[in-house]
């Protein structure tokens, strides 16, 4: 293919090319001579060495622009090629492998669960779940069934609680029920994150970015990627978290009596500073059950605390 710049003839060629026409002589050095040549315009004189003849220019030009014609239909078809691949590049976005459609902000607690169910029943592979806190009755008789078929489809299970809810009937109830078919249950000592993903693909997880701890918002996380990263801290919790109760009963005295004995006189309303003297201990041993207690439930103030241990009376 020729560049079109080629074409362009430098001051003076027309002057030779209308010399040689009128079989003129011209210098070897006449302006454009070469490019003349080139452009077929004029060649040397078979008959006459040193001169040159005029050729015909119509000839020259359609010879040329058949040439470039052709060349640019090659162009233009390999043009159309690459704007055809455009449709595997809109098929790569839609099914990137290192991302996804994102998240999406669930606003209410009903439209959270409505999304789980609905994500749950396209569950294949696994569904992993971690409950670091209590679940109310009703709740958990919701999330039975479901389970219960869910196990019951091959799909495996591992679920995740605090070792705190080894007291809580409503949740040994549940936990015996998805043993028998078949559920991984593992509880932790410590804080950790609540969250569900199934399939490797999805994931649940409360609104984190609300400091209201009232708020019961969430997010639908599709995004494989942060899915991905999900799924690997869960797993390192699972490894450090122990079995539920081989007999499937839960674990009594994970509180010690002190604990019980101080967490009870707060209930009943002994202030902090004089809860030691009670029970025969210093005042900086008191805080720092306390203070071990919140950080195995991974909570922030004393106020949480006596929260947290009114519910759990209840429940148990």
């Amino acid at each position: 293919m020729t560049d079109g710049t080629e074409f362009d003839l430098p001051p003076g060629a027309d002057q030779t090319y209308a010399s040689i026409i009128d079989k003129l002589p011209v210098p070897p050095d006449a302006p454009g001579l070469p490019q003349l040549q080139a452009l077929g315009l004029v060649a040397p004189s078979p008959a006459d060495p040193g001169r040159y003849v005029a050729l015909d220019a119509q000839l020259a030009i359609r010879s040329h622009l058949a040439t470039e014609q052709a060349a640019f239909g090659r162009v233009a078809r390999r043009m159309a090629g690459i704007a055809a691949l455009d449709r595997l590049a809109t098929r790569h976005d839609q099914a990137r492998y290192w991302g996804g459609p994102g998240s999406e902000f669930l606003p209410t607690v009903e439209l959270v669960v409505a999304r789980i169910e609905e994500s749950a029943s396209r569950a294949t592979t696994e569904v992993l779940t971690a409950q670091p806190g209590y679940r109310k009755r009703p709740v958990i008789d919701s999330a039975t069934q479901r389970d219960v078929d869910l196990l019951q489809r091959g799909v495996r299970m591992q679920i995740l609680y605090h070792a705190s809810t080894r007291t809580n009937p409503h949740i040994q109830d549940y936990t015996t029920a998805m043993q028998g078919d078949g559920a991984e249950i593992r509880v932790l000592h410590g804080p950790f994150p609540q969250i569900i993903i199934i399939d490797a693909r999805e994931a649940f997880i409360r609104n984190v970015a609300s400091r209201d701890e009232d708020d019961h918002s969430g997010w639908h996380v599709r995004d494989l990627a942060a899915v991905s990263y999900m799924r690997e801290a869960y797993l390192l919790d699972w490894m450090r978290a122990e079995p539920w109760d081989d007999a499937g009963q839960p674990k009594e005295g994970w509180l010690t009596t002190r604990q019980r004995t101080i967490l009870h006189l707060l209930a009943e309303g002994v202030e902090q500073v004089h809860i030691g003297k009670k029970i025969g201990v210093s005042e900086r041993t008191v805080a720092g059950e306390l203070a071990g207690l919140r950080g195995t439930l991974g909570l922030h103030t004393t106020l949480q605390l006596m929260v947290w241990y009114g519910r759990h009376q209840q429940d148990s």
